[in-house]
């Protein structure tokens, strides 16, 4: 039934009944004048010839249609001496002239349109009979067509054919001169929509690497990508018109010859098997919906017309080209052409393009596949139909009946070379808030929008990141990965993974969070240096070094093992004062604890965190004193670790790190475009000194297995507690990478594993190969009279370190930006404690100059023996004073140690960390 929702040209008038029995009624009286106004506009010629209908006699048929004829006023009831008009020979009335004599018996005149009738002899010369009831005569064509259309209305109440046969009827009045007659017939309103519109069809989008090469197709549900109907082969075309609709550049939107032979169809299979909708309606579904009313087929019928009106055969039949869906997540001709054949549109051949037309009809129940011989079958039905239409020569046809489908296997669109790297892509389309104002609406537009996004990877480069994993680590555990970025740009150029989806779910360059270790040490030189401390600063080296007042770093912190207490150096190393260089350059882990109790915890945080590291995520909010040794919450990833390297190689300057380079919409507008700035986050002059710094790691530290013969390398390695994580990071002027090495999943121990072992290996042998070619280019030199300039020359109050012990002692000299110098004295103080300084407390100095404090050996000599008594004086004994303790020598360094401050993977590889602090090498 009509109601108040219906489309605005379905809905009932205000003169008639609104109700379905009065529609109903008056499409049963309008039958026969809904024939005769379409004849009169468009001369439409039979629609049935010869139709038989299913369980209905000829004689029912007729009387049906002689009922409508009556009713609609067309078609008066004649005597029997005048021959109605819709009969090509009417039975003679007594008082004519007969019929022409024919032979004993009489035959019924030939009509190749119905089946013959025996004509019983008529009585001649007789004017006073009464008139003989003359038996059925043959049915024309047009009259057979109109009794079965109305016989098929009388059965609309059986169900599914329902819909059909309304449309049968609705269908040949749909032309604006006849919409008006139908209005006043049906009393419903036909309007023809003024404008009609089609909506914007969803396409796949396409994923290429900075070379322009494809690296992925995104097509969640709908692989579609639209081109124009120029790039589409005539051939093509013509056999999707053969398939589906051969009136197409005739008729105006609808065919009603179509609709009958679906009509004569339906009711012969006794259930609608077959519609007779035009290409122009079905791309009016798309508007008016799918459902099986009359009020819907109606809607569809008026918006083909209106889509007639609007848009040129060819603009109509490139969008249903497009549009249409072919099985196999395929939609549109292009998707069709790359699953089932591995090309190109244009390269189809004619069988080609008879398949895929083949298939609109029932994609699903013909998979070309699956279903071999029955695709066969509607391929070359096609084919034949292209012969009829004259598109094809018929000497052509057999040679291409025999032609095998040549189907291929399932289409590489899906192939997704990186996927992890599709994932990342993924990510940032949402973060990207130009690309939408709802992260709804964003991934909306990455999944059906038909972007082409360019990303920053360099496909070579993944290449050969991806091998240098593989090649060093065979098996599945432990694993790698790596991260390059181009530290002047911020474009990401490689995150490659040990293992794949199937290994593991998430990305670990990118979401693998770990501890740095020793890795993270640079950025606590770096926020000293930035701060104005100088780098002669000196620093206690000795292991185990431990800090009062600090939770896990005191002598006794309350546990149950006293071992764990304070920060020790990786293998329990132990080196006398060093100055930042050497703290650095050996990875010394008390060292990298002092300086971070003088800076403050919250100040090294604050730097990485405007070097690329999302410090928030790595701490979970909570940046404890371990930070300096690399024990953080959650830990960085590698794509991390690199980006903020980078600020090192950039001469202090920070560019976001980002994957997508550009993205266009469908028509090649840019939607989005990376505009790398750079911020200053170091002063040059502390960046290049820091560089400097971190190249005698390379030269002469814990990572020389990472150098390069041609190119300068500066970075840091980084082994946790346990060995469970190793790190190697490092960069040239041009490239920043980090190689992580672990278990993914976290916490499992790799005996004997640090950061200068095989992640500083695998570096330089991925580093060499990505380099090769390039031009060579050398870091800044370093400036270091500007470096100790920016102390200026303002005073500072020395201040009172004695009873202090000698970390303690250091950190207060430093926060004043004094050099502590130690001095080992004998002594009854415990040892470690600071027993004299000088310059004296209160006195005035300045930032980079040195306060001496002498520092308890714990040990005081035993007094001199008095003189000997047979002694002349001749000579004096000399004396067995013990001298101060000696700083032993520094052992050979494999790494460091960490410890401290209550972060979570704690200390290095060996060493003691209270706490659980994290550590390096």
């Amino acid at each position: 039934m009509l109601s108040d929702r219906s489309p605005r040209w379905m809905r009932p008038s205000m003169n008639g009944s609104a109700g379905w029995s009065g529609v109903k009624g008056r499409l049963l009286s309008a039958a026969s004048a809904v024939g005769l106004a379409t004849r009169a506009h468009r001369q439409v010629p039979p629609l049935f010839p010869g139709l038989r209908l299913p369980n209905v006699t000829d004689a029912v048929a007729e009387r049906i249609a002689t009922s409508v004829v009556e009713r609609s006023g067309r078609e008066q009831e004649q005597p029997v001496d005048q021959p109605p008009a819709a009969v090509k020979d009417p039975p003679q009335p007594v008082d004519q002239p007969p019929a022409p004599p024919v032979k004993d018996p009489p035959q019924p005149v030939h009509q190749p349109s119905a089946p013959p009738v025996k004509v019983p002899p008529q009585p001649v010369h007789q004017p006073s009979a009464p008139p003989v009831k003359v038996p059925p005569q043959p049915v024309t064509p047009e009259r057979q067509a109109v009794g079965r259309a109305a016989a098929r209305l009388a059965f609309l109440s059986l169900g599914t054919v329902l819909g059909i046969g309304t449309v049968a009827l609705v269908a040949v009045v749909l032309s604006r001169p006849a919409v008006s007659n139908a209005k006043a017939l049906l009393d419903v309103e036909l309007d023809i929509p003024e404008e009609a519109s089609l909506p914007e069809l969803d396409e796949r989008s396409t994923i290429y690497d900075g070379d322009g090469n494809l690296l992925a197709v995104i097509d969640r549900e709908v692989s579609r990508q639209t081109i124009a109907l120029r790039r589409i082969p005539e051939h093509v075309r013509q056999a999707v018109i053969t398939a589906e609709d051969r009136k197409f550049y005739e008729h105006e939107g609808y065919d009603v010859e179509g609709i009958g032979r679906a009509l004569v169809a339906n009711l012969q299979a006794g259930s609608v098997t077959e519609g007779g909708s035009t290409i122009t309606q079905q791309l009016a579904k798309s508007e008016v919906g799918n459902e099986r009313t009359l009020e819907r087929k109606a809607s569809e019928l008026l918006y083909a017309m209106a889509l007639e009106e609007r848009f040129s055969k060819e603009e109509l039949l490139e969008r249903y080209l497009n549009q249409v869906y072919f099985g196999s997540r395929a939609y549109g001709i292009a998707a069709a052409a790359e699953e089932f054949f591995h090309t190109k549109p244009r390269n189809l051949n004619v069988t080609q393009a008879a398949l895929l037309a083949s298939l609109i009809r029932s994609p699903n129940s013909a998979d070309p596949r699956d279903k071999v011989d029955l695709a066969m079958r509607r391929r070359n039905a096609v084919l034949q139909g292209m012969v009829e239409e004259g598109y094809i020569k018929a000497k052509r046809l057999p040679k291409l009946l025999k032609k095998p489908l040549g189907v291929k296997e399932s289409s590489l669109r899906r192939t997704r070379r990186v996927p992890h790297v599709i994932d990342a892509v993924r990510r940032e389309v949402l973060r990207t808030k130009q690309l939408g104002k709802s992260r709804k609406a964003r991934e909306r537009l990455f999944y059906y929008g038909g972007l082409r996004i360019t990303t920053t990877l360099d496909l070579e480069m993944q290449r050969t990141a991806s091998n240098t994993i593989r090649d060093y680590m065979p098996g599945t555990e432990p694993t790698a990965a790596i991260a390059t970025v181009d530290p002047k740009t911020g474009a990401v150029k490689a995150i490659a993974s040990g293992l794949g989806y199937k290994e593991l779910e998430y990305d670990l360059p990118t979401q693998g969070r770990r501890q740095p270790g020793s890795a993270f040490k640079p950025f606590v030189y770096a926020a000293a240096l930035q701060d104005g401390y100088p780098v002669e600063m000196k620093l206690s080296g000795r292991s185990p070094a431990y800090f009062e007042g600090v939770p896990g770093w005191e002598r006794d912190c309350n546990t149950d093992d006293k071992d764990v207490c304070g920060v020790s150096n990786y293998g329990g190393s132990s080196y006398g004062d060093l100055d930042m260089r050497e703290a650095l350059k050996n990875s010394v882990n008390t060292a990298a604890a002092q300086l971070t109790l003088t800076l403050g915890a919250k100040r090294v945080a604050k730097l990485a965190g405007k070097m690329n590291i999302d410090i928030k995520a790595a701490t979970n909010g909570q940046s404890t004193n371990s930070i300096g040794l690399g024990g953080l919450d959650q830990g960085v990833t590698a794509l991390e670790m690199a980006s903020a390297y980078a600020v090192f190689a950039n001469s202090g300057k920070r560019v976001e790190p980002h994957l997508i380079a550009k993205v266009e919409n469908r028509a090649g507008e840019v939607l989005y475009k990376a505009k790398p700035k750079a911020t200053k986050v170091l002063d040059p002059v502390v960046d290049h000194a820091l560089v400097d710094l971190m190249r005698g790691v390379v030269t002469g530290g814990t990572g020389t297995a990472a150098a390069l013969p041609s190119w300068e390398v500066a970075g840091k390695t980084g082994t946790t507690q346990n060995h469970v994580d190793a790190w190697f990071v490092g960069y040239t002027p041009v490239l920043s990478t980090a190689v992580w090495v672990g278990h993914a999943k976290g916490q499992i121990e790799m005996p004997g594993m640090t950061g200068g072992a095989l992640p500083a290996s695998m570096w330089n042998s991925y580093m060499a190969k990505v380099l090769d070619g390039r031009k060579v280019v050398n870091f800044p030199e370093p400036d270091f009279n500007a470096l100790a300039s920016r102390l200026g020359d303002r005073s500072v109050r020395v201040p009172d370190v004695v009873r202090m012990m000698e970390e303690e002692a250091l950190t207060a000299l430093g926060k004043r930006k004094l050099i502590g110098e130690v001095r080992q004295v004998s002594s009854s103080a415990p040892q470690g404690t600071v027993v004299w300084q000088s310059p004296n407390p209160g006195d005035t100095g300045h930032p980079g100059e040195t306060v001496y404090i002498g520092v308890s050996t714990g040990y005081v000599p035993p007094p001199p023996p008095p003189p000997s008594s047979s002694s002349s004086g001749s000579s004096e004994k000399k004396s067995n004073d013990k001298p101060a303790e000696e700083e032993p020598a520094p052992e050979e360094d494999t790494g460091d140690s960490g410890g401290g401050g209550g972060g979570r993977g704690g200390g290095d590889g060996g060493g003691r960390g209270g706490g659980g602090g994290g550590g390096g090498d």
